[in-house]
């Protein structure tokens, strides 16, 4: 094998790299611990991924234009509250996914407009948003608990098509969608463009703030999508749901799935991998039996150890194409 052979194969071991995180963790727990790998707990471990997957498709997509949204975790327990608060009101289904979806618009364009007109920070203005979405959740949630029974959330929520629950066709349905849009449509191939090279991107006539515009409405979307779930899946809302550790989860599994927090970098499939990884871990340490207090710890320390790798591997994945490039031939 040549040297310019070896390159491009490291650079495609570099793309496959969650696939094989995932493949050594679930070896690893399972010799620790076979009831991780228990083919219940595994079906398990792919509900709990569920809406960690679909707020990650949300932040992957503004990762990858190079920004990120800090208000997303947030933002689905508004979204939840709002759906909850309409449905126990005497609303119907369709009138309370409306009214979700107008709040959650809201938020994103609030987002786009501060990010792409105002040219606020990312990080500044959606913290921004964060705050005054928290706030605007628990004025909402005045008696703090919100009691939902419709039948036709909790299909999606805990019933199954065939041994395959719902929710997850439900995610691998949106996770396609995604795909498609991420890989054939100009909104997709503009967003990569930004985070890769804004300045070159408007040269060549991308009109960067209605495309960040349209990239925090699309985690926007993404946010009504994790809420519906998350209220499908409990009787119960709170304004406790979402919040700081799901935004976490979020961006942890978009992060160690090869989305870049440098922008310009990342696959959908990346994405859903890492939420994979996420859930697993934490069930893993949950049937551990890790206090239940040091599991954001243990995350923290994943979070801080994907932001290290994704450093390296973009330092690697540079030197490495660069040798490719300049290889003889």
């Amino acid at each position: 094998m040549t040297a310019q052979h070896r390159k491009t194969a490291v650079l495609r071991l570099l793309g496959i790299a969650p696939v094989l995180l995932l493949v050594a963790l679930l070896v690893v727990f399972g010799l620790i611990d076979g009831r991780v790998v228990d083919p219940d707990n595994l079906r398990n471990v792919a509900v709990q991924a569920a809406p960690i997957a679909l707020l990650a498709l949300g932040a992957h997509v503004v990762l990858l234009s190079g920004g990120i949204d800090l208000s997303a975790g947030f933002a689905v327990g508004l979204c939840a509250v709002v759906i909850a608060q309409r449905l126990t009101g005497g609303d119907g289904l369709l009138v309370a996914l409306l009214v979700g979806l107008a709040v959650a618009l809201a938020v994103g364009a609030v987002n786009g407009l501060l990010v792409g007109y105002a040219k606020l920070p990312p990080f500044v203005a959606t913290l921004a948003t964060m705050v005054m979405v928290q706030g605007a959740t628990l004025k909402l949630a005045t008696s703090g608990v919100l009691l939902t029974n419709d039948p036709t959330l909790r299909t999606l929520g805990v019933e199954r098509v065939g041994p395959i629950p719902v929710a997850v066709v439900a995610t691998a349905v949106v996770g396609a969608l995604m795909w498609a849009a991420m890989r054939g449509t100009r909104f997709g191939i503009r967003t990569g463009a930004i985070g890769s090279d804004a300045d070159a991107a408007r040269f060549s006539g991308v009109d960067l703030r209605r495309q960040q515009l349209l990239i925090y409405v699309v985690s926007a979307l993404m946010v009504l999508a994790c809420a519906v779930l998350v209220v499908s899946r409990t009787p119960v809302v709170t304004p406790n749901v979402g919040g700081v550790s799901l935004l976490l989860d979020a961006i942890a599994a978009a992060v160690i799935g090869g989305t870049s927090i440098f922008g310009g970098r990342g696959t959908v499939g990346g994405v859903l991998v890492g939420a994979l990884i996420i859930a697993l871990v934490t069930n893993a340490l949950r049937v551990f039996g890790v206090d239940p207090s040091s599991l954001d710890l243990y995350k923290g320390t994943i979070i801080v150890i994907a932001l290290l790798l994704d450093a390296a591997i973009r330092i690697a994945r540079s030197r490495v194409a660069a040798g490719v490039a300049g290889a003889p031939r």
